[in-house]
């Protein structure tokens, strides 16, 4: 699998069983995610965020979770930062932080494994490998309203590698369609890019249904999700996502 992703630049493929007492877990961190401080008042998308590091050289490859940090009215935060690769935002952004018992799972941390162990060119890193984790929930409660991922265009990730499980998926809703395309359709929206230069599309339906990319091979996008009307069903629809990246760390004297 791994000569595939370096031949294509990305994979779509299964990634590992979430266990019993984790998927419970998790389903509770999920549902309690909060607003994305950085979505538009107009859609619906909850978020929280961990990074870690990896040590390329240790036999027993795990995360080692970093520490938060706390606003002034002493909530938890992480911090991300997307360089120039997201055209929303240009700057590092704060998320809420993962709770330390979603941390704690044996699968997200068996996950994170999982996916370093599909990069190539990190292994022989003389520094820290540093792993960046998002829980994100799109939601839609009607037809007008939908959940948009960011940013909404083609785009690139700035972390060398990018890998996105499907968590959830409630059966109300369409969309949720993932692009793969060339780099050179970054920050185009859907309508504007050359179908020849798409390369696969596809939509994440069962639980851990996964694909990842090498940024600097691909951009990728993903459609907002709509719900769709069932009569008298007043369920939101929803898209619960993990998304794990990988980037070399660099010293700074």
């Amino acid at each position: 699998m791994k000569n595939t992703f370096k031949a294509k630049g990305y994979l779509h493929y299964k990634s590992i069983e979430v266990d019993h007492f984790s998927k419970l877990l998790l389903a509770k961190e999920f549902e309690k995610l909060e607003k994305d401080p950085f979505a538009p008042t107009h859609t619906q998308r909850f978020r929280r965020y961990g990074n870690a590091l990896i040590l390329p050289w240790e036999k027993d490859l795990k995360p080692i979770w970093l520490p938060t940090v706390r606003d002034n009215i002493g909530q938890e935060l992480s911090g991300y930062d997307q360089g120039g690769n997201n055209p929303e935002h240009q700057s590092i952004r704060y998320f809420n932080a993962l709770s330390q018992e979603a941390k704690s799972t044996q699968y997200l941390n068996d996950l994170i494994v999982d996916d370093y162990q599909l990069t190539f060119g990190l292994e022989n890193a003389y520094l820290p490998i540093y792993v960046g984790v998002h829980f994100v929930k799109l939601r839609s409660t009607h037809a007008d309203q939908l959940g948009i991922s960011s940013p909404n265009c083609f785009h690139q990730d700035g972390e060398p590698f990018t890998f996105a499980h499907l968590f959830y998926r409630s059966n109300n809703i369409e969309g949720g369609e993932n692009f793969i395309a060339s780099p050179q359709e970054r920050n185009k929206r859907l309508d504007e890019v050359n179908n020849y230069n798409i390369y696969q599309k596809f939509t994440l339906r069962q639980a851990s249904e996964s694909f990842a990319v090498h940024d600097p091979a691909v951009s990728h996008y993903v459609s907002p999700i709509r719900k769709i009307d069932q009569g008298t069903n007043a369920e939101a629809g929803e898209r619960w996502m993990i998304l794990i990246d990988f980037s070399l760390t660099k010293q700074k004297i």
